[in-house]
């Protein structure tokens, strides 16, 4: 049995010395197995490179795409805080609004209830239903309403307006260039100043200052006040200095100041009490100033001729078409001395035309059956008639003027019958004008006149014909300079004469 192991131990170490020696027999085949290896480390290098290369393009991608990720986030962020800002703005206009149409509505509660209690309190004021005020006799009712009403409220506190306003004109004449040795020149200056002073919505006044005369530097004078009071547009009353007139002369420039010349009545300034009703109004009061007096009274004597005036009048004026019937007398509380005026105004505008006519009957010493000096009567009558039609289009435009009076005739010194309120008998005038630029305008005045009252007179008429330049160069502002040439014609032998001017005017 131990012999059997140790063959065993012999035979195995044989064996093992064999497996030894078999490693030095294969060196043949190394080379080839090591001309492998190279390019199978090539290759795995390379796909190592693209495993690389594919791994950094797999991070980049996943990089970007995280960057777009964050980028759409922060975008939504940003759009979600620009809503909510709006919404927050919406919000706070609403709440806003809300809080004005809140307060609006308290102040309109408020103002309601002020409204309600002013209603309560003047109750008596209320008009009756269905009241037109464009009616005389229903705007009457309604007046004598407010005016009771007005009698049971407080005196209440002033909220002061105060405003000025007037115009100033200055203007040089030459004389006769012709014929006159000098170079002669005449003056013309008229300045008003007004302040208009508002108490409240009811009551207001006026005050105004003038200055007026053929000269340079007439004096300033007071012109005039009065108190208004005026609950409605249909109604007020005023009480103070007032002036009335009627039938102004608008188209011809050379007799278009009423304090002088009329084809109507020219002012009569009182001081008194007027009411305006719906288009009617009523003055009466004590004669002012020149209305004051006859016309051969020295105001230094108290000769006892003092005036006292009334007049009526109704404005009806509708779509371009006005009606005013107008009458007015006054007395001089002397022996059958006394003044009656009655005529219409009335007018219409269609386009560019517009036609206007006064017709007004004028008489002095009414009744007179030589009751102031035997064998005299010194009733005087006039009968005036004035159409005044233009046209007006584009750069064209014509002014005309016809005038004509039949005076009676009178024994009555001229003087005292006629205080040259009809300046003439009878004239004719049209001025075709071109409007050149933006402000100038050019006209061509044509005009006839008698220059007299007295219709038997054939020695003092004339043809005048000239240029007036209109210059316009700002609002309120009006500059007008002419030349014109006046010549006799008939039995007047006057001499040709030729005359220049400037006139200046501005408001303010």
């Amino acid at each position: 049995m131990k012999k059997m192991t140790l063959s065993a131990i012999v035979l195995g170490l044989a064996a093992a010395g064999a497996f030894a020696q078999a490693p030095a027999a294969a060196p043949a085949a190394a080379p080839a197995e090591q001309a492998a290896a190279p390019a199978d480390s090539v290759k795995a290098a390379e796909e190592a490179k693209k495993a690389e290369e594919a791994k950094a393009a797999e991070e980049a991608k996943a990089a970007e795409e995280a960057k777009a990720a964050e980028e759409a986030k922060k975008a939504e962020e940003a759009k979600a805080a620009e809503e909510a800002k709006k919404a927050e703005e919406a919000k706070a206009a609403e709440e806003a609004k809300k809080a004005e149409e809140a307060k609006a509505a308290e102040e309109a509660k408020k103002a309601e209830e002020a409204k309600a209690a002013e209603e309560a309190k003047a109750e008596d004021a209320k008009p009756a239903e269905n009241t037109n005020p464009g009616e005389v006799a229903n705007a009457a009712g309604n007046a004598f309403a407010m005016l009771k009403a007005s009698m049971n409220e407080e005196t209440s506190a002033a909220q002061m307006e105060v405003k000025f306003s007037g115009s100033a004109e200055f203007d040089v004449y030459s004389g006769d260039v012709l014929n006159d040795d000098d170079f002669n020149h005449s003056y013309w200056t008229t300045f008003d100043f007004n302040i208009d002073v508002k108490f409240n919505d009811k009551w207001s006044a006026h005050v105004g200052l003038e200055a007026d005369g053929p000269i340079d530097n007439p004096g300033v004078g007071y012109n005039g006040a009065f108190v208004q009071y005026k609950p409605a547009d249909f109604f007020a009353v005023k009480f103070g200095d007032l002036t009335f007139t009627e039938g102004a002369f608008k188209a011809y420039y050379g007799y278009d100041d009423p304090q002088y010349n009329a084809a109507g009545m020219k002012e009569h300034d009182i001081r008194g009490l007027q009411i305006d009703l719906a288009g009617l109004e009523l003055g009466f009061g004590f004669g002012r100033g020149a209305n004051d007096r006859c016309a051969w009274a020295d105001p230094a004597e108290d000769d006892g001729c003092k005036v006292y005036n009334a007049h009526v009048a109704y404005e009806f004026d509708y779509a371009g078409q006005h009606l005013r019937p107008f009458f007015d007398y006054k007395s001089y509380q002397q022996e059958q001395h006394n003044e009656l005026h009655a005529g219409i105004d009335a007018g219409i505008n269609i386009g560019g035309f517009s036609f206007r006519a006064v017709y007004d009957f004028h008489a002095d010493y009414l009744l007179d059956d030589e009751d102031i000096v035997d064998g005299q009567d010194w009733t005087s009558t006039a009968h005036a008639i004035l159409a005044e039609p233009s046209f007006d289009v584009a750069m064209f435009q014509i002014k005309t003027t016809f005038f004509y009076a039949f005076i009676s005739d009178t024994d009555a010194p001229a003087s005292d019958a006629w205080s040259t309120e009809i300046p003439e008998y009878f004239f004719v005038y049209a001025e075709p004008a071109l409007k050149v630029g933006g402000f100038m305008k050019f006209g061509i005045p044509v005009e006839f006149h008698t220059n007299t009252l007295d219709d038997d007179r054939d020695d003092t008429k004339t043809i005048d014909v000239g240029g007036r330049l209109y210059l316009t160069p700002v609002e309120n502002l009006d500059i007008t300079a002419f030349g014109m040439v006046d010549i006799p014609i008939g039995d007047n032998d006057d001499d040709t004469a030729l005359r220049f001017g400037v006139e200046t005017v501005f408001n303010f």
